[in-house]
């Protein structure tokens, strides 16, 4: 079920982050859950592995829709005529990789493959100021642990934060120099494929994600979604979501936030459910008589 910003929530919502995410052992005033995608996932992030892609080359997306349904069940058909609707509009998927980062994995992935100049947000020099002003102000925030790629003591919290931030101000900028589609695709490609430069960019992302929690929680803002509703924030694109399992509904296309600015770009996700999220690819051309 769908969790909403309200007083009540917020207050629940703070337990159950801190027991499913670990970033915040006692996490008794963070009005968030994050738990859908935020998770550092299971024990093979343990182990050393070879690299592997975290978003898989691109592939029709009908022969994905064959590959991946193919019963007769009322879920199988409900998800066919899904993707049959998306493939309206977009003829490929990108399959993204699925350790519980695949909502924040598909929309930055997306937003920072666009041809468009770094947002004005991530040249803020204020940006820098951020960790040290937050944990100043909010004590329980030195208890943030950074994902099991990045243990480390809680007093150089500040400095490696600052680092991601830093990383995601770099490479975003270095993506948005390259002059074509093909060499950003190519460079964005190589950036997910490094698992320590990929984790560090989602540690800048959470933490920007907990800013906008506390001011909304300060706003008391209310009715609102809470994990692609601080994503959106987070990184200031509307991310609008095929929902496969709601075709036929007034839900099947969900945007967020309700109602962006118009400035902001706009990054497309795929969902079978609330858990998982892949990339359409391949906008269709459109015709006219």
């Amino acid at each position: 079920p769908s969790r909403f910003l309200t007083a009540a929530s917020l207050a629940a919502a703070a337990s159950w982050f801190a027991l499913v995410v670990r970033s915040v052992p006692h996490l008794e005033a963070l009005p968030l859950s994050l738990s859908s995608f935020l998770l550092p996932g299971d024990a093979e992030t343990l182990k050393p592995k070879k690299p592997r892609l975290s978003v898989a080359p691109e592939m029709d997306i009908m022969d994905y829709c064959k590959k991946e349904w193919r019963g007769n069940t009322q879920k199988a058909i409900c998800m066919k005529k899904g993707y049959e609707e998306v493939s309206q509009k977009f003829t490929s998927i990108r399959r993204v990789r699925g350790d519980n980062y695949c909502a924040l994995r598909a929309t930055l992935f997306q937003a920072m493959s666009q041809p468009v100049v770094p947002p004005p947000w991530l040249q803020d020099p204020e940006l820098m100021l951020l960790p040290e002003k937050l944990i100043s102000k909010y004590n329980w925030i030195k208890q943030w642990k950074l994902g099991l790629k990045f243990e480390g003591k809680s007093e150089v919290l500040v400095d490696r934060i600052k680092e991601s931030l830093t990383l995601l101000r770099k490479k975003w900028a270095g993506l948005a120099e390259l002059r074509t589609a093909e060499a950003r695709q190519m460079a964005c490609d190589e950036l997910f494929s490094n698992e320590e430069e990929e984790y560090s960019l989602y540690e800048a992302i959470k933490f920007l994600m907990l800013n906008r929690a506390i001011e909304l929680y300060d706003d008391k803002e209310k009715g609102k979604e809470v994990e692609m509703f601080l994503l959106a924030y987070a990184v200031r694109h509307t991310i609008q979501v095929y929902r496969l399992s709601k075709y036929s509904t007034e839900e099947f296309i969900t945007v967020y936030p309700t109602d962006p600015p118009m400035d902001w770009p706009v990054v497309t996700l795929i969902a079978e459910d609330d858990r998982h999220y892949n990339i359409p690819v391949r906008v269709c051309e459109e015709t006219s008589l």
